[in-house]
């Protein structure tokens, strides 16, 4: 099984080694099988006033043959955060849904779910409960037309659905707008930015891993 080594700035941007080797924040990605992503290393400077570079954490993508508790053991007090993705489910339109573990200083942190879509960009994500399991957070994003919103510097989402505990909407913003209901939103002249009764994706928080495509 060959590696391939890539390097990416704290913006994403790919670049190369003796570039990363200068720059206070990198990160060394790790791929598997051509294009499959298996681990995220990233580094930062040791301290305010140490300008040594160390490893800080990172993400780490486990196959169905991967046992979480053994790489969990192996990664987690090498570093102070990290993050371990498992549970991992595909559809045929290039989503993929993760569920994660992320880790501080060696301790359970955080437990969670994400979705990303076939451009890398998060269309949906929760926080599980540790002690009832229970979603809270719950949200899907949706990144628009590039001819009429623009994403620039950062990938950011132009609406975001979020739900109550019942699964139903509680929230639907959009661009610089919020609205408090589904009959909020469609009654706006945003609406027109948007399909919701086709994207019926949006219309509950789940199913989390799409079944249809976003349009």
């Amino acid at each position: 099984m060959s590696t391939i080594i890539k390097y990416t700035n704290d913006n994403g941007n790919y670049i190369t080694d003796q570039q990363a080797s200068i720059l206070k924040f990198y990160n060394k990605e790790f791929f598997i099988n051509g294009n499959e992503l298996k681990l995220i290393e990233k580094y930062g400077p040791q301290g305010r006033t140490n300008k040594n570079t160390i490893l800080k954490g990172g993400e780490y993508y486990l196959s169905s043959q991967e046992d979480l508790q053994t790489i969990i053991n192996q990664y987690s007090s090498t570093a102070p955060y990290w993050t371990f993705c498992h549970n991992k489910q595909t559809n045929s339109f290039g989503d993929v849904y993760w569920e994660y573990l992320f880790y501080e200083n060696g301790e359970l942190n955080t437990k969670g779910i994400q979705v990303i879509n076939s451009e890398k960009l998060l269309i949906a994500s929760c926080i599980i409960d540790m002690e009832t399991n229970k979603f809270k957070g719950r949200r899907k994003y949706f990144y628009g037309d590039l001819n009429f919103y623009k994403r620039t510097e950062y990938e950011s989402h132009f609406l975001s659905v979020s739900y109550d505990e019942n699964d139903d909407v509680s929230d639907i913003y959009i661009y610089d707008d919020d609205y408090q209901s589904v009959d909020e939103f469609l009654s706006s002249t945003n609406s027109i930015h948007f399909d919701w009764l086709g994207n019926t994706y949006f219309h509950s928080f789940e199913p989390i891993l799409p079944t249809t495509i976003i349009a």
